[in-house]
């Protein structure tokens, strides 16, 4: 299934695909174009083959197909996919980074960069089968795949408790000049812990999440 994906990537023309791998860092001490733009053509991209296909095949409401299409594509799935496809040697950092600190959310962006120079490349129908094969939609969907919507579970296990959740979620910029979040958790003004992602949705999840896992640990 992933290999589909990459073997139609390997397809694409050379200079699109040395494009999906210059992060914004290299690009800067290069003074060449990064992956920025064919990123968010990417995301764009991806959210459209994935909607498309959950509006043919989940039969479920809009704002349950949002929390679905959300789990799908989130930075979690993104940059398991880009591990499973080798991809960490192949992008191009700045002086600034580090091969050990390529985070997941650059992973998934990366992911993104790619299925835009695939959409330019072959167009959205020749690509939407591998790009959904890639993350395992059908799989997930004929198996009763249910979004984990983790705000709605800390949410329900604090309140069930009579405490109250905060969360202090602040704009950021990594050491390559992208925008990022931080979402710091907060139960009854105690710090429990924090998330981090390219949206403020996203570092918010991801907050919630490390705070279930740490409160289960207790």
């Amino acid at each position: 299934m992933k290999n589909n994906f990459i073997s139609l990537f390997e397809k694409c023309d050379e200079s699109l695909k040395e494009l999906a791998f210059t992060h914004s860092s290299y690009a800067h001490d290069k003074g060449i174009p990064s992956n920025e733009r064919i990123e968010f053509l990417g995301d764009s991209v991806l959210s459209t083959i994935v909607s498309d296909y959950l509006y043919k095949h989940a039969k479920a409401p809009e704002g349950k197909m949002s929390k679905m299409r959300a789990s799908l594509v989130c930075t979690e799935n993104l940059s398991e996919l880009a591990k499973s496809l080798n991809i960490e040697n192949r992008i191009k950092l700045g002086k600034s980074f580090k091969s050990h600190e390529i985070s997941n959310s650059i992973l998934a962006d990366t992911i993104e960069s790619m299925i835009g120079v695939m959409y330019l490349s072959f167009g959205l129908h020749s690509i939407s089968t591998a790009v959904l094969d890639a993350l395992d939609v059908k799989a997930k969907l004929k198996a009763g795949f249910k979004p984990t919507d983790y705000k709605s579970e800390l949410q329900e296990l604090v309140q069930s408790s009579g405490n109250k959740l905060t969360y202090k979620t602040e704009k950021y910029l990594t050491k390559g000049g992208q925008e990022n979040f931080r979402a710091n958790v907060f139960i009854d003004d105690e710090f429990i812990a924090y998330g981090q992602g390219s949206t403020k949705r996203e570092a918010e999840q991801n907050g919630a999440h490390s705070s279930i896992e740490k409160l289960k640990s207790r």
